[in-house]
């Protein structure tokens, strides 16, 4: 029976390149390109995969009809219209093209600047109506004025280099960048109390979440110097727009420039047509060259994902950075293995501990820990748990989990240890990457074994005696099964042993309880990846 295809749904622009890179995946496409704005519970059932630009909601709705969906790629960077906390939560994985209309936005929010500097939007509607008016219209200089700009990511850095270049004095706030970084951008770093009384400027650069609602309120309005101006190209809602309407009308500030509003389209006709104010309708990112990457961009992100577990961009999930993507894959799929395993030798397990050592600590980890945990989960859980969720279901269910990495090497060049505390004590597995490419487990319970981890094996733990290993081997040979490999490990001569054998065929659960009845053997498990 052939594979149904794998579905794509794609509102708004497609740029040819974007739909070469998801045809080339094998991906059957679903363009709606004038799909009307709001949720897309209504349609979005048959679909892998949604890419979606701002006015497309995929919401909670939308989510619990999107049985098959795996990915939500958003064509641009904010992603308020996606519920993200309920697609974590189903395993769905949130992308976005953070770097895709960087410059794009921060030109046009110098455009925005100094048109409102400078009256131009005013004048020149003046200017259509016959009348030549240039008394009214005087403008400002932004030379040696001093611009605040809230949020120093992508954006407000490179509005901030602009800035410099147009001789403004820059002061930032941002509790993420680096007073290094800052110096070397030419920005002064201070709070945001002690920005809002300095900005003749303020421009705003941050994603509305909870803290950010309404961050420039009556009360930091008042605080502001007098005659500042204010610029929002970020997102609607920044702004109390009742209060700044009331700043506007009383002359506290001079004058406001807005791409975004609290509602879009914007309703709010008593602002926008204020003299003082001046708007455009969430252009930002509309640019022929802006389109054209984040188009292209998004469909490639979500097409390495579909084909290959490549994520970029990540909102809901750590992403590898490009440049160790391609050494720490081998390690991704390992410590998977290393997670299944865990949780099919040993029950009732309490807590997880996680150690990297060696030369892995100078990588990026977080990525790798979501991979163990998934591995540990989906032996129980099978596809409902995945990178994107399995932190949120282990916590759910009371899994603690804790990380720790040392340069030490342990024996070799990196080595990860995944430890299980239960109510019966502690149990570990650890393995390595050997030749840069093939995983390997080098520890079971603290003694050495190695061994691939694919496939169906059988683990033991027995008391080291003669003649185990063959009685072993006659209990499976009368039941036609075939070992493909063994690798065998003790803490001492006549101590505890460990059998890990490769079988061709798995062993069902009433001859694993035959096995246990042997003599010698502490504990048997029948483990599948």
């Amino acid at each position: 029976m052939a594979e149904a295809p794998r579905r794509v749904l794609v509102c708004g622009r497609l740029p040819d390149d974007g739909r070469q890179a998801l045809e080339s995946a094998d991906l059957e496409i679903e363009h709606l390109p004038d799909r009307e704005a709001g949720s897309l519970a209504d349609i979005i059932a048959p679909f892998v995969a949604v890419i979606v630009h701002s006015p497309h909601r995929v919401d909670a709705e939308a989510l619990e009809a999107a049985s098959l969906l795996k990915v939500v790629g958003r064509a641009g960077v904010g992603v308020d219209n996606i519920d993200v906390e309920t697609a974590t939560a189903r395993g769905v994985l949130v992308m976005n093209l953070p770097w895709g209309n960087t410059v794009t936005a921060a030109e046009h929010t110098m455009a925005m600047l100094m048109a409102m500097a400078r009256n131009i939007p005013q004048s020149s509607a003046a200017l259509k109506q016959g009348i030549w008016d240039r008394a009214t219209y005087l403008g400002v200089e932004l030379k040696d004025k001093t611009l605040g700009i809230i949020g120093l990511g992508r954006i407000g850095r490179e509005v901030a280099r602009r800035a410099r270049g147009m001789e403004m004095v820059v002061v930032g706030s941002d509790p993420f960048l680096s007073p290094s970084v800052a110096r070397d951008l030419g920005i002064e770093l201070v709070s945001t109390s002690e920005l809002l009384p300095r900005a003749d400027f303020l421009t705003l650069h941050v994603p509305k979440t909870d803290d950010t609602q309404h961050l420039i309120d009556a009360e930091a309005i008042a605080s502001m110097k007098p005659g500042a101006r204010l610029v929002n190209c970020a997102r609607g809602g920044l702004v109390d727009e009742a209060a700044l309407l009331a700043a506007l009308e009383a002359g506290q500030l001079a004058g406001a420039a807005f791409d975004v509003y609290e509602t879009e389209p914007t309703d709010n006709t008593a602002l926008v047509a204020h003299p003082s104010f001046v708007g455009t309708p969430h252009l930002g990112g509309a640019t022929h060259e802006a389109r054209q990457r984040v188009g292209a961009g998004i469909a490639r992100q979500v097409a390495d994902y579909l084909t290959d577990g490549l994520i970029r961009h990540g909102i809901n999930v750590q992403a590898l950075p490009p440049d160790e993507q391609r050494a720490m894959e081998p390690y991704l799929q390992l410590g998977g293995q290393l997670g299944a395993l865990l949780s099919q030798c040993f029950e009732n397990i309490e807590r997880l501990r996680i150690e990297y050592h060696g030369e892995l600590t100078s990588y990026t980890l977080r990525p790798l820990s979501a991979h163990i945990l998934a591995g540990y989960l989906r032996p129980f859980l099978g596809d409902q748990v995945n990178v994107v969720n399995a932190a949120a279901i282990a916590c759910q269910r009371g899994l603690g989990v804790d990380e720790s990495k040392s340069t030490s090497e342990r024996g070799y060049e990196s080595l990860i240890r995944v430890t299980a505390l239960t109510e019966d004590g502690q149990h570990s597995v650890a393995g390595t990457v050997f030749d840069g490419a093939r995983g390997r487990l080098v520890e079971l319970g603290r003694i050495p074994v190695e061994t691939t981890l694919e496939g169906h094996l059988l683990v033991l733990e027995n008391e080291d005696r003669p003649g185990v290993v063959g009685q072993l081997g006659t209990f499976l040979a009368k039941r036609g099964i075939n070992i493909a490999d063994m690798s065998l490990g003790r803490d001492e001569p006549r101590g505890t042993a460990i059998i890990v054998l490769a079988m061709d065929q798995l062993l069902d659960s009433e001859g694993l309880q035959d096995l246990l009845a042997l003599s010698d053997i502490h504990w048997a498990r029948v483990i599948s990846f």
